[in-house]
């Protein structure tokens, strides 16, 4: 028996025979081109993903450009500006604002009644301001929820019509 034979009875390697294998350099260049395959099928995929968001949003912004604006706002402004002590307890903390409502231009009425609620108005503003902490009116969306807030208990008076806006034309709030 040879060497071969005993090999292949003991469970090891068989004998080679002429042109059977591959090899190692062909094994690595066909796992090169199967990455760089994988590669462009990737990159393809996230142009065209890319390409579909971008039409997407497009459509959008531009259905946003078509609407026209909202015509512009007659301005009714309280000539004193506002001096509030905030609800902190230990420390005096203070806030100064200017304000200004935004009604209709051709509502002469409710320009009559505001002019006419100016003390009630003030009165309701140093209330609901009167509540809040510093903490509370520092972020713009605490500012922001303000707005609304006063919007909302002003238009409840109102019998004439309604204020669209409100306006900080000044806001300053005492650390």
């Amino acid at each position: 028996m040879g060497d071969a034979e005993i090999d292949e009875e003991e469970g090891g390697l068989p004998a080679a025979e002429g042109g059977g294998g591959t090899s190692p350099i062909i094994k690595w260049l066909l796992y090169v081109a199967g990455a760089i395959f994988g590669i462009i099928i990737v990159a393809v995929i996230a142009m065209i993903v890319a390409k579909e968001t971008a039409t997407k949003t497009f459509t959008q912004m531009k259905n946003v450009a078509l609407v026209k604006p909202p015509p512009p706002l007659a301005n009714y402004n309280f000539t004193e500006e506002f001096r509030i002590n905030t609800s902190d307890k230990g420390e005096a903390h203070f806030v100064k604002m200017k304000l200004a409502f935004g009604i209709a231009k051709e509502d002469q009425t409710l320009s009559a009644e505001l002019a006419e609620r100016n003390a009630q108005m003030r009165d309701l503003i140093n209330l609901i301001v009167g509540r809040k902490s510093k903490d509370e009116l520092i972020n713009i969306e605490d500012q922001l929820d303000l707005r609304e807030e006063i919007k909302a208990q002003v238009n409840h008076i109102l019998t004439e019509g309604k204020i669209q806006e409100v306006y900080f034309t000044e806001f300053i709030v005492n650390w």
